[in-house]
């Protein structure tokens, strides 16, 4: 039981993590839209290829949280699996963690140079 709690709560936090990489990029796009004299421009080329890169790494812990989803449902329940489970949601668990801290960074990063500066 503890599994599924702990799978929906990482799934949860990918999905929030995707939504709001999406977010930052809209608005992003939004600005460099309306700005005429293109000050922004390189500022926001920069922040456009980190949260593109957070696409990547949000598409790699998709795919490894998925493949640790289809290990705890459809493996054959044997004496090393509990081990092997602590040891996949603990990996899968500190590179979320790690994303987060590196989104949150982004993000506030993004907030405090680009949108308080119009």
């Amino acid at each position: 039981m503890a599994e599924k709690k702990d799978l929906q709560f990482l799934q949860n936090k990918l999905e929030h993590f995707n939504q709001e990489n999406a977010v930052l990029k809209y608005r992003l796009s939004e600005m460099v839209d309306n700005d005429a004299e293109n000050n922004f421009l390189q500022m926001a080329e920069y922040f456009q290829n980190e949260l593109l890169l957070n696409d990547d790494m949000l598409k790699k812990l998709l795919k490894e949280f998925q493949e640790f989803s289809a290990f705890i449902y459809e493996s054959p329940k044997g004496p090393l699996l509990p081990e092997k489970i602590n040891e996949n949601r603990d990996s899968l668990s500190k590179a979320i963690s790690n994303f987060e801290k590196r989104f949150e960074v982004l993000s506030n990063e993004i907030k405090t140079k680009m949108f308080h500066t119009i």
